[in-house]
């Protein structure tokens, strides 16, 4: 389903279990200023956002999460640049699919831009990678629990993994739409 604006209200996000924003929705929508209150107290009350890579000029809203993160040009132009699991245990890489680094194969053109290079202690660093001769990029995919849901912020360039057909993207991208509703405690670290 596509919200538009006017779909983003109290009574009308309550009936998804997973909001995702496109890519560079706080740098494009003017309205985005007036909605975010909402999308965070949507994710309060037990919901899940995905906000996808937004640049760190001419952003509409004064933060992109509900605790502080800051965006930076960080990227990892290689689409073959090694992937470093972080957290293997997380749910997010574990239900409903197992992520391993094999899911890192047959990206194309990149594996993401934009990530965010100060964050919060409530975020989680899920995944490392960096271009080579370059340092470790940790923001690449964060995960905050907020108040009963969880909010997801990526870089990770799904705009172009999923029109690609790339399997280990749709994996992934099934789990971030699935954090929270797993029941195994073990896995919700």
């Amino acid at each position: 389903v596509e919200l538009k604006n006017r779909d983003i209200t109290p009574e009308k996000l309550k009936n998804f279990d997973a909001v995702i924003l496109g890519i560079r929705a706080y740098n494009t929508n003017t309205r985005a200023k007036f909605y975010q209150k909402y999308l965070h107290n949507y994710v309060r009350d037990g919901g899940t956002l995905i906000v996808q890579y937004n640049t760190n000029r001419r952003l509409k809203v004064k933060e992109v999460a509900p605790y502080s993160l800051k965006l930076s040009k960080d990227r990892v132009t290689n689409e073959n640049a090694e992937v470093n699991i972080m957290l293997p245990s997380h749910e997010i890489l574990n239900y409903p699919n197992k992520i391993t680094k094999d899911d890192f194969r047959g990206w194309v053109q990149e594996r993401g831009l934009y990530f965010p290079n100060e964050w919060d202690s409530h975020f989680k660093a899920v995944l490392s990678m960096n271009d080579i001769d370059e340092s470790a990029k940790k923001g690449s995919l964060l995960i905050a629990k907020y108040g009963e849901g969880n909010f997801i912020y990526t870089g990770l360039s799904f705009f172009r993994e999923l029109p690609a057909g790339v399997p280990g993207a749709y994996k992934l991208f099934a789990n971030m739409i699935s954090i929270g509703k797993n029941n195994n405690t073990q896995l919700n670290n």
